[in-house]
């Protein structure tokens, strides 16, 4: 009897562990297809400062721009650094012009 308890305990660990990666991957999705749709509509180009690069467990950076006097702050990942762009270094990206909070930058492949 306890086995069974034990083992309809980890099948309930690993379903919901299987769900969670499952509702990550269908946002990541929905994500990335909000942003094409807006990049779709038109897109301009525009340079911000890295004011945060993390390598650790993954690849991210923050960056601080300003469209129009507006200043925004945005989180993305990176994938190559062929310019070894580091904290304080001006960054060139790529913006919806319908939505200025989403941005594709030069250290992603999409750009």
């Amino acid at each position: 009897m306890e086995k069974l308890k034990l083992a309809f305990t980890w099948l309930i660990i690993l379903g919901v562990m299987a769900l969670g990666f499952y509702w990550v991957s269908k946002n990541a999705e929905k994500r990335k297809y909000e942003e094409t749709k807006a990049m779709s509509h038109g897109y301009g180009y525009s340079k911000g400062i890295i004011s945060e690069k993390h390598s650790y467990k993954g690849h991210s950076i923050r960056v601080k721009y300003q469209i129009g006097g507006i200043e925004y702050v945005c989180i993305r990942g990176w994938d190559s650094n062929p310019l070894d762009l580091g904290v304080g270094d001006s960054i060139s990206f790529r913006y919806a012009t319908g939505n200025h909070k989403i941005i594709i930058t030069e250290m992603e492949n999409d750009y």
